[in-house]
C-alpha cells in the first residue's frame, strides 16, 4: 500500500506570476480544486451490469485524479486535503458475493488516522473529516446495528453526511416476494458521530412494489429519528423525501429473475430517499422507534410473470436461450430443453 503522507516542503515559490494565485481569490481556487479532485467512476474498472452492486453512480470503481497536486508546491499545500474531504467512502455490509470486493474501503482506518495526524490535530476543533460514507447493507447485517456502529466509531472519523442504501435484493426474502419488513433495532442502537448533520436512507424496490416501499418510507419519516453521540437529534420531513427510478439487469446471483421483468432481461426500480437533518430541540422523541411493516391487509400487485421466479443463467446458456428472449418464451424453451434432456 503506498504511503500517502503529504510532502513536507520547507519552502516554495509563491507562484505570484500565475493568474491562478495572483488574480483568482482563494474561494474561486477552492471551487477549481473541488472540481478537479472530486471522485469519478473509472472507465478502466467498470462493473458488470449483471451484479448486485451495479447501479447509477456505482457502475465502476471510484477514482480521484491527483495529477493537479503535482503541478506546484503551493497548490499541493492548498489542496492536498480535498481529495479526502470530498470523497464518499463506500462500505458493504453484505455477503462477500454481493460487493465488488471487501466490506471496508482499503486502508480506510490508516488513511483516516494519517489525515488526523498531519491536519486534524492542528485544527481548533481537533477534527478533520474524510468526507461522507455510503453503506450498502443487507438487512440481516444492518438490523442488529453493531456492524454499522463499528464504521461510525472509527477513531478520528468526523463525517458530515452518512447514507445507507437498502437495495431491492437486500430486503428479507426478496426472492420469495415476501412482505416488506425492516426491524428498527439498528435505528434505536446506533449513535452517529457528533459531526453528522445529514443522514439518508435509500429504500429501493422493483416498480411493481413501489406502493409498498412508499408506505415503508413514509412510516420511516413519521416514526424514526436518529441520535448523535452528543444527544442531538436528526429528524425527517416529508418535503425532504425524493424519488428516483432506474433500470437494471434482471440477472442477479447467477439467475435471471423473470418474475418481475418489464422487458426481456430488465427490471425497473423505484427508490425513495428519506433524509434526516439535525434539529434544534430540547425534547427527545419517544423511544423505541418501531419496526416498519407493510399492513397485512395490503393487496400486493401480481407479478407480470407467474410460471416461475427465476431461471438459472447456466441453464439458459446450455439451452442456447438468449437474455433478450421474452420471459414466457424463455420459460417455454427451457421446458422443451428439459423434456428433450430426459
Amino acid at each position: 500500500m503506498p504511503d500517502f503522507q503529504p510532502l513536507d516542503f520547507t519552502s516554495y515559490n509563491n507562484q505570484n506570476q500565475s493568474p491562478l494565485f495572483s488574480v483568482l481569490p482563494p474561494e474561486i481556487r477552492h471551487e477549481i480544486y473541488a472540481y478537479a479532485l472530486s471522485e469519478y467512476e473509472s472507465i478502466e474498472q467498470k462493473y458488470s451490469k449483471d451484479t448486485y452492486w451495479w447501479r447509477p453512480g456505482n457502475t465502476a470503481a471510484l477514482r480521484t485524479a491527483t495529477e493537479l497536486l503535482r503541478t506546484c508546491r503551493r497548490l499541493y499545500g492548498e489542496a492536498w486535503l480535498m481529495q479526502f474531504a470530498l470523497a464518499e467512502h463506500r462500505f458493504y455490509l453484505t455477503q462477500p458475493d454481493r460487493s465488488p470486493g471487501g466490506t471496508w474501503p482499503r486502508g480506510f482506518k490508516k488513511y483516516n488516522r494519517r489525515v488526523h495526524e498531519v491536519y486534524g490535530r492542528y485544527q481548533s476543533s481537533g477534527r478533520s473529516g474524510l468526507g461522507g460514507i455510503r453503506v450498502f447493507a443487507q438487512l440481516w447485517m444492518l438490523e442488529p446495528g453493531s456492524e454499522l456502529q463499528k464504521i461510525l466509531d472509527v477513531q478520528h472519523f468526523y463525517p458530515k453526511r452518512v447514507a445507507v442504501t437498502i437495495r431491492y435484493s437486500d430486503f428479507w426474502f426478496w426472492e420469495r416476494n415476501a412482505r416488506l419488513h425492516v426491524d428498527a433495532a439498528w435505528v434505536n442502537r446506533i449513535r452517529l458521530p457528533d459531526s453528522v448533520t445529514y443522514f439518508t436512507v435509500d429504500f429501493e424496490m422493483i416498480e411493481r412494489r413501489k406502493d409498498e416501499v412508499n408506505l415503508i418510507a413514509n412510516d420511516a419519516v413519521e416514526k424514526w429519528f436518529f441520535e448523535r453521540k452528543d444527544g442531538a437529534i436528526l429528524t425527517a420531513r416529508k418535503e425532504d423525501m425524493s424519488v428516483s427510478t432506474w433500470t437494471g439487469s434482471s440477472v442477479l446471483g447467477g439467475q435471471r429473475w423473470v418474475r418481475d421483468e418489464v422487458r426481456p432481461g430488465q427490471l425497473d426500480y423505484h427508490v425513495v430517499t428519506v433524509t434526516w437533518k439535525l434539529e434544534q430541540r430540547n425534547d427527545c422523541p419517544p423511544r423505541p422507534c418501531p419496526n416498519l411493516d407493510v399492513p397485512r391487509d395490503f393487496i400486493q400487485a401480481c407479478p407480470p410473470f407467474t410460471q416461475t421466479d427465476s431461471i438459472h443463467l447456466r441453464n439458459l446458456q446450455d439451452a442456447n436461450v438468449s437474455l433478450d428472449t421474452p420471459a414466457a418464451e424463455a420459460w417455454q424453451a427451457m421446458q422443451q430443453y428439459y423434456e428433450n434432456a430426459r
